[in-house]
């Protein structure tokens, strides 16, 4: 917090610094522009707004670890604010750099005032670079190797201490930032260093063709900055193109593995703008396992109001039917904004939801969050494919209860659970006399009632339970922190519920099954619990058919 009161006193003095410094020196500065002087500043002044424009100017080359739009942006000023105060002096070339900051592009909307205000910070570095002024103007003079190698070191000294002893300091005090931090940072960066080299050389050429040769000429030698800027954001975008491509592959293949694709995805968001995972923000696939039905698949950012949470859902059904590309819906508690994510082909893939109180800080720009669900497009219909082949491999087409293959991992996850304090009580159902109907009444009869039964299994269970058919005539119930008291009464509930399902034997009698419940343990592994369920479900056999029985052995 005191950081932060430092650096505005530190923005009001610099403001106050610059005006007066421009109005003592400015008219002396206007008169020193002599022959064709005022044309390389011209000419100097476009070329720092345009660089402007493609990349947020500063007294250093930014870089940045991951590819963002913040990398996007290439600042090749350096050249041009050196060359500028050598020629023609410090006010010059502040006044090219507060040009360019304030014709810079951002991702937040800022005040007029607020970019007076940063851009007043570049002025009193400049003001101290008048002291390098001459010792670089006498080396661009002179001929040879040692004078081009002595300009070069001036500059870059001057260019690095404006860096550690300016504008690192105001960095760590905006961002209430360890400034030791920021310099261990910004000198391991030795890409900053090699570009801060170059920019110097490139520097002593403007200055030695403006100086001997003219100012046409001199600005001339501007342009190669300009192609290379353009080149370069064109290289960069394409890089942070490919990243977030690496990033949607990384996240595929944690779908094929059937693990969590969560970091992929925050990765994705942040590729595009850092500040999207900082929102309460929400992604959701549409037509997940080939149903046309919206899934919420992963959460980022602070906990929504529940009011709040049911609003999403009537975001995403306008998605759905309007086909617009935003959808936003206004609640007592706040307001909830949907971004369509589409695939390549335009169809709808899934969507982008973010939650915000009212009055809340809005931390990503709507543009910004546009383009996120524009990467997840793709992304999302790839899950969508995925969710559907694992659907096909681990559903049971017969019952749409999971197979034996799906409960079995289901199984393993309690297990999980389980080990780390949990319960689960176990179910191990099987139809009584099932042969009988198959022999007497045909497989279709057979595969009807199984399929009954499936229903019937499902419509008495909570949504944490999962139920699956283990094979054959057998169906598995894993019930979740429930205690003997409640297993046995799902098992009879689900056998009664069986029993009167409607479903008979060729002699009218009703169909019924046996179940076996036992209790996990932590210490068991999927077949000990099994094992124990089958041996409970062999007694209800053999005590007659259509009973509960309890495994002996009770988890405590």
């Amino acid at each position: 917090m005191i950081a932060r009161r430092v650096y505005g006193f530190v923005r009001a003095a610099s403001l106050f610094a610059a005006t007066a410094l421009f109005a003592v020196s400015g008219r002396e500065a206007i008169r020193a522009l002599q022959g064709d002087g005022g044309a390389f500043v011209i000419a100097a002044l476009i070329a720092a707004i345009v660089l402007g424009l493609l990349r947020a100017p500063a007294a250093h080359f930014e870089r940045s670890v991951r590819p963002t739009p913040a990398s996007d942006r290439v600042g090749l000023l350096v050249p041009v604010l050196l060359a500028v105060l050598v020629t023609d002096g410090w006010v010059w070339a502040a006044l090219c750099n507060v040009a360019a900051y304030l014709v810079r592009p951002t991702r937040r909307r800022s005040s007029l005032r607020e970019r007076i205000f940063g851009a007043a910070l570049r002025v009193p570095a400049w003001y101290a670079g008048s002291l390098a002024a001459a010792p670089l103007h006498d080396a661009a003079l002179a001929r040879g190797a040692a004078p081009f190698l002595m300009f070069v070191a001036i500059a870059t000294v001057y260019v690095l201490l404006s860096d550690l002893l300016w504008v690192d300091p105001l960095t760590a005090a905006r961002q209430s930032r360890s400034l030791a931090r920021v310099w261990n940072r910004h000198l391991a960066d030795r890409g900053t260093m090699l570009t801060v080299l170059a920019e110097a050389g490139w520097a002593y050429v403007i200055v030695r063709v403006t100086l001997t040769d003219g100012a046409a000429l001199g600005a001339a030698t501007l342009a190669p900055l300009l192609v290379l800027a353009v080149v370069l954001v064109r290289f960069a975008r394409l890089n942070a193109r490919l990243h977030r491509l690496a990033l949607s592959r990384e996240a595929v293949d944690a779908m094929l593995r059937a693990s969590d694709p969560q970091p992929q995805m925050r990765s994705l968001l942040e590729s595009v703008d850092p500040r999207i995972t900082r929102e309460s923000v929400e992604i959701a696939a549409y037509g997940r396992g080939g149903a046309d039905r919206w899934s919420r698949v992963v959460r980022f950012g602070p906990p929504v109001a529940e009011s709040l949470e049911r609003h999403g859902l009537r975001v995403l059904l306008e998605l759905q039917v309007t086909g617009e590309d935003r959808a936003d819906e206004t609640h007592d508690d706040g307001i909830v904004s949907g971004y369509a994510a589409r695939d390549v082909h335009g169809r709808l893939r899934g969507a982008l939801l973010v939650y915000r109180a009212h009055g809340g800080q809005a931390h990503a720009e709507p543009r910004e969050l546009a383009r996120a669900a524009l990467e997840l497009g793709p992304l999302l219909g790839e899950y969508g494919a995925i969710a559907a082949t694992h659907s096909a491999a681990t559903i049971d087409t017969l019952t749409g209860l999971p197979n034996r293959r799906g409960v079995t991992r289901s199984f393993e996850e309690a297990m999980e659970y389980v080990r780390a304090g949990g319960t689960y009580a176990v179910l191990l159902l099987d139809v009584d006399h099932f042969k009988s109907i198959n022999d007497l009444l045909g497989h279709q009869t057979g595969d009807r009632a199984l399929a009954q039964i499936g229903r019937i299994i499902a419509d008495n269970l909570r949504g944490v339970d999962v139920a699956g058919r283990f094979g054959g005539e057998e169906f598995l119930v894993l019930l979740r922190d429930a205690a003997r008291e409640r297993a046995m009464h799902v098992a009879e509930r689900l056998r009664s519920a069986i029993e009167s399902g409607g479903i008979t034997y060729s002699d009218g009698k009703p169909v019924t099954v046996s179940i076996g419940v036992a209790y996990a343990r932590s210490v068991d592994g999927t077949a000990d619990v099994v094992e124990r369920a089958d041996r409970a479900l062999y007694r209800a056999k053999n005590a007659g058919r259509n009973r509960v029985v309890e495994s002996p052995l009770v988890a405590v």
